[in-house]
């Protein structure tokens, strides 16, 4: 018996007992505490004292570890121990469980007595297990929670905070689903809603009749006590919301309860308290919110409620409440990632505002996390230019210890290089000298990707790049071994479209299109490599697949496209690319051209054009050369002369992208201009390919192998694939005699003369007419 006369040994059960310990705590004596319990339990014998001592052990340390876990749910707990510090004059004993049980089916004072004495015991966790047992306990609270839950705000607190306090343990979810608890919770939380709506509006009235009526010293003094009234309840609801939204986090672990909460708009009602002050509540809110905001199907409703939500975060966006501003900057990063939510949080001017929380040092990576977010549509960057971030991220960049910077801050600092005005305030102060000197000492690839988009501006930002061509040409020929660097570094060169620059000086100082020559040649031959281990490996699988059981696809599925890795394709498409874009950079000076022709470069890129006819990017650089090479005379010769670059061009003016398609047409107009020979043939060739289908048919239908005379019907020039022409080299006769036309007059002769043959032709002016 206890100082109360209360037991302290509990029921009976199968010579088991409970024992209830009240005085372990994170400093009791454990072997003390042990041999107190031995002597008073005479079921335990003295032997088994260290077992007793590794129990409490056990006991004292869970006790410890009650507040561990999720970071979020911790703030919490202890924010709900803050909370709820009341101190209730009686104190509450498991013994009396049926009596505060009882005590429900009595009047509202009672009720509420016995909510408060159950709230004592469930707060204790060794108690849950002994409440549960008892049939009664869950189905009386909810059932007086249901009949009386709009008759007392205090009772209806308390019974929440009950279940809350099973909520925090997911095997009791069950339990509280199955009474409807949640679904409860939700009528509450709509209920208080609307009414605090009712009572905002009531004081609002009576505010309008007291400035209609100043002089009313009544009217001052009830519109006073109202207020204070109304303040009162509202911290009376805030504690109940808390508990209620808390129970509600809690039960939506349970992704299927969770879609039933979104369907009885539980996101509405958590935007609309978002102007509520208790920090507790917030937090929870915040929490739920950030949760929500995981799964992309919730999306939608964020959006429909922007005009309330982003607002009311952007006032709750301050440092003090350090757990509080944590959260909101998590959810704003989950929201982020959506460009409709990027694009309404610019505009209600997020960008300022964080940028101003960058110095906070707790929250740095998620701020910076955020603000790349933001930074990614080219639409938002301008807006960077307007604060003081610029500076901000350059002294971060350059302050870095190490060789590598963040990889959240070197992102955001790529993204806004993007952006002119940006790049402008980052070379200010001798930006650019600083950032080339760490990158040329740290050999970071980001780093030179940031400083490769700030030399793509044209203006003062690309001259400054000048005083560097040295630096970055001897890092250049140290970094061959290197993609990601030489990447980026080639990306520099690209940039500098300077009309005053000397590139056949560079070249012959650096040797570059002499690297550049023996890259393209050994794409060319590891892709001719390829392609040939490629033939012969289906050859073989062919034969197997012949001799094999013909319904077994087992052997075709493990050796389809394998190729044996000494001849698979080493080299990297993007550095072949960046020699391409460089090669059409340094053609805008005609001073390399006659190096050009001596290192046989032009015939390379059609090799390398056929070689990766697949690749859109690689096309429309190579074609961007070639329009550069047909500006110079001695280059346009060699092109028209020793290549069928008309041939190709004409078969790319049909390729699926747009950009290749204006490119050829461009550079088909150029050799029309320039040549007046040209213009024909390069509307016959138009005619021919517009029409080689029609003719094919035609030639197979009448059994026509190839037209006499014009070579309008020669199998080899119809040959075609779904890209174009496959690259097939014409012989000199057969060109010859296919352009054999000398004028005008001459071409609508042999056009009216296949029209008698064969019928109208489908020949649209706007496609082969020059």
């Amino acid at each position: 018996m206890n100082e109360n006369e209360y037991p302290i040994l509990g029921d009976k059960k199968q010579m088991q007992k409970i024992i209830k310990i009240k005085s372990l705590t994170a400093n009791s004596d454990i072997s003390e505490l042990a041999r107190e319990l031995v002597d008073k339990c005479k079921l335990i014998h003295p032997s088994r004292i260290n077992d007793v001592e590794q129990q409490l052990y056990y006991l004292q340390k869970r006790k410890m570890s009650m507040s561990g876990g999720d970071p979020d749910k911790h703030t919490l707990k202890k924010q709900m121990i803050q909370l709820q510090e009341n101190k209730f004059e009686e104190e509450a004993y498991i013994e009396k469980l049926d009596d505060y049980i009882s005590l429900l089916y009595e009047d509202m004072d009672d009720k509420i007595r016995s909510t408060r004495l159950l709230l004592q015991l469930v707060k204790v966790p060794e108690n849950m297990e002994i409440l549960l047992s008892d049939e009664l306990f869950v189905s009386a609270l909810a059932r007086v929670l249901r009949e009386d839950g709009k008759k007392s705000m205090e009772l209806v607190t308390n019974i929440i905070y009950i279940f809350f306090c099973f909520s925090n343990y997911s095997i009791y979810h069950p339990i509280i689903t199955a009474q409807k608890i949640g679904d409860m919770c939700l009528r509450i939380a709509d209920q208080e809603i609307n009414r605090e709506k009712i009572w905002r509006e009531d004081l609002e009235n009576l505010k309008l009749k007291y400035q209609q009526n100043t002089e009313n010293t009544q009217l001052a003094k009830s519109l006073e006590n109202e207020n204070k009234k109304f303040q009162s309840l509202l911290q009376k609801q805030d504690q109940l919301l808390f508990v209620l939204f808390h129970l509600l986090l809690n039960l939506a672990e349970d992704l299927t309860i969770e879609v039933k909460m979104l369907k009885r708009d539980v996101i509405k009602y958590l935007i609309y308290l978002l102007d509520r002050k208790l920090p507790q509540l917030l937090v929870v809110i915040i929490t739920f919110l950030k949760k929500l905001s995981v799964f992309k199907d919730n999306k939608q409703e964020f959006l429909e409620l922007s005009n309330e939500f982003l607002p009311k975060i952007l006032k709750l966006l301050q440092p003090e409440n350090s757990s509080l501003f944590n959260i909101i900057l998590r959810l704003l990063i989950n929201l982020s990632h959506d460009q409709e939510i990027r694009i309404l949080m610019v505009k209600y001017g997020f960008i300022p505002k964080i940028c101003e929380l960058i110095q906070v040092k707790q929250n740095y990576s998620y701020i910076i996390q955020l603000l790349y977010q933001l930074s990614i549509d080219d639409r938002n960057k301008l807006a960077f230019s307007y604060t003081d971030i610029i500076p901000t991220i350059m002294k971060m960049i350059l302050e870095t210890k190490g060789d590598r910077v963040d990889a959240d801050l070197i992102a955001l600092g790529i993204n806004l290089a993007c952006n002119v005005k940006c790049a402008e305030y980052m070379c200010e102060d001798q930006g650019i000298k600083f950032l080339m000197k760490r990158a040329l000492k740290t050999h970071d690839p980001l780093l030179l990707k940031m400083i490769r988009n700030i030399s793509m501006h044209d203006g003062p930002t690309k001259m400054l790049f000048l005083d560097y061509i040295d630096d970055i040409m001897l890092l250049l020929e140290k970094s061959l071994k290197t993609p990601d660097l030489l990447v980026e570094l080639l990306g520099i060169l690209s940039n500098l479209t300077i009309e005053e620059f000397d590139w056949a000086k560079l070249t012959d100082t650096y040797h570059l299109l002499e690297l550049i020559a023996s890259q393209l040649q050994e794409v060319c031959v590891n892709s001719k490599t390829l392609t040939n281990a490629q033939e012969e490996v289906n050859k073989e699988h062919s034969k197997e697949l012949k001799s094999s059981d013909a319904s077994d696809y087992s052997l075709y599925e493990e050796k389809n496209n394998s190729v044996p890795p000494e001849n698979q394709l080493s080299e990297d498409d993007d550095v072949t690319l960046q020699f391409v874009v460089l090669l059409g950079t340094m053609s805008n000076d005609e001073g390399i051209a006659p190096k050009v022709i001596e290192m046989d470069i032009i015939p390379l890129l059609i090799t390398l054009m056929i070689c990766k006819e697949e690749d859109d990017e690689i096309i429309l650089q190579i074609i961007y050369a070639i329009y550069q090479f047909l500006l110079h005379e001695s280059t346009r010769t060699v092109l028209l002369n020793q290549t069928h670059i008309v041939s190709y061009l004409i078969d790319l003016l049909y390729d699926r992208n747009i950009k290749i398609r204006e490119m050829c047409d461009t550079c088909l107009d150029i050799i029309a201009e320039t040549n007046e020979e040209w213009v024909i043939k390069i509307r016959q060739q138009r005619f021919q390919w517009h029409n080689s289908e029609w003719l094919r048919l035609m030639a197979d239908t009448l059994g026509m192998e190839e037209d006499t005379g014009d070579g309008m019907m020669n199998e080899d020039i119809l040959e075609y694939n779904t890209r174009g022409w496959k690259g097939r080299e014409y012989d000199d006769e057969d060109e010859n005699s296919m352009l054999d036309s000398s004028d005008d007059d001459n071409y609508n002769d042999e056009e009216e003369r296949m029209r008698r043959i064969y019928g109208e032709l489908n020949v649209p002016d706007d496609d082969y007419s020059i």
